[in-house]
């Protein structure tokens, strides 16, 4: 096992404003809590400082008009004629530095495919990437670039075939399904809170490709109040098929954690006790995969369950030489734990959830199954 860690001490020194949710740094306080539970001393690891990719690398998919408008506000400066192009918005505000920052999101994650079309790693994260709701040409739910899309198309131009991409954030990655939505060479699987209660809107099981992507773009619409034992039992029923019969040489996982039940953006109610299995069943998907972040909007949580995502992708258990010490368990539940206390809904809210994940479970093996020859 290789793995890399991709990180940048300059995310730190970004802003999208005090009161915006997405906070740049948490992946400085990931790495720091990974060393403090011996997470980054193995032989095989090694954290790599990221530079900003370059224009021409966000070309590789984005508009030039979006490029040059995106370009034209690093300064802050903006303009009524930005919002034509998303930005100034509420989720995308204009600050200074909005185009840099884009540019090392995007290095960042570019580092990682290069390690792995080098053949140098097999497994990497890169924290604060995972964009995935920016479009070809305009920005959207925080998301400047979707470094998810060139990095496919990088590792797809590189000699990878058969790339899956696997997306457990709360939110719809509308921006990756609308890149590869007519092709078979990515197969793309989001599992998410439905688009009837949540942003973007999309993401409804019906949406299943065309074209030579027809059945290629597989979406597991989940209630709110989903809790672990739920959500892992629908996750489940779905993904191992897809590995099993698709044989990715590739797998990119956007593993966002705004799943949890103290996520102030999202209704979902999970723990990092179902996250975590989930992780597990990905690690286990393929030799090589690239992790990207994503969101996740509850800063405590999203480090520790980000903190055990690392462990679990480079299959060691966390250790606290410092539990019970002074600032120990700073970010959990008590001394030393990065596991949240079990969490089940109530009886009456899991019939009404049960009943919703087997409608959609079973309309995905009766009609998508069947496009990809498996048998339901």
């Amino acid at each position: 096992m290789r793995s890399v860690f991709i990180h940048s001490s300059k995310f730190d020194t970004y802003s999208l404003g005090s009161d915006h949710p997405f906070k740049p740094y948490k992946a400085t306080m990931v790495l720091e809590l990974c060393r403090r539970y011996g997470l980054m001393d193995r032989p095989w690891m090694k954290v790599h400082e990221a530079t900003p990719a370059t224009e021409e690398v966000m070309a590789e998919y984005h508009a030039k008009e979006y490029i040059d408008a995106l370009k034209s506000c690093n300064t802050g400066y903006f303009d009524f004629t930005l919002l034509h192009y998303g930005l100034g918005t509420g989720d995308n505000p204009v600050f200074e530095g909005v185009f840099d920052f884009s540019l090392l999101v995007l290095g960042a994650t570019m580092a990682g495919v290069d390690y792995i079309v080098r053949g140098e790693a097999d497994t990497v994260f890169s924290p604060v990437g995972g964009l995935h709701h920016g479009g070809y040409g305009h920005a959207e739910g925080f998301c400047y670039v979707n470094d998810i899309v060139i990095a496919i198309q990088r590792l797809l131009k590189s000699g990878y075939r058969r790339i899956l991409y696997v997306d457990i954030d709360a939110h719809h990655g509308n921006g990756v399904q609308d890149a590869f939505y007519d092709t078979d060479e990515v197969l793309f699987f989001s599992v998410h809170q439905n688009g009837e209660t949540l942003y973007p809107g999309t993401g409804f099981e019906n949406e299943t490709g065309e074209g030579k992507g027809k059945g290629y773009t597989v979406n597991l619409p989940l209630p709110e109040y989903t809790d672990d034992e739920v959500y892992v039992r629908a996750f489940r029923e779905i993904f191992p098929r897809l590995v099993e019969a698709y044989r990715p040489q590739c797998v990119v996982a956007q593993i966002g954690l705004d799943t949890l039940k103290r996520d102030p953006l999202t209704n979902l109610r999970l723990t990092n006790n179902g996250y975590c299995e989930v992780m597990e069943d990905i690690r286990k998907s393929c030799p090589v995969i690239l992790a990207l972040g994503g969101g996740g909007y509850s800063l405590p949580d999203v480090v520790r369950g980000w903190t055990l995502a690392w462990a679990i992708l480079n299959g060691i258990e966390p250790e606290d030489t410092f539990a019970g010490s002074v600032g120990a368990g700073v970010y959990g539940h008590g001394f030393g734990e990065l596991k949240d206390p079990p969490h089940r809904v109530s009886d009456a809210l899991r019939k009404a959830v049960d009943k919703y994940v087997d409608d959609k479970v079973s309309y995905i093996k009766s009609n998508v199954f069947p496009m990809l020859g498996i048998t339901p």
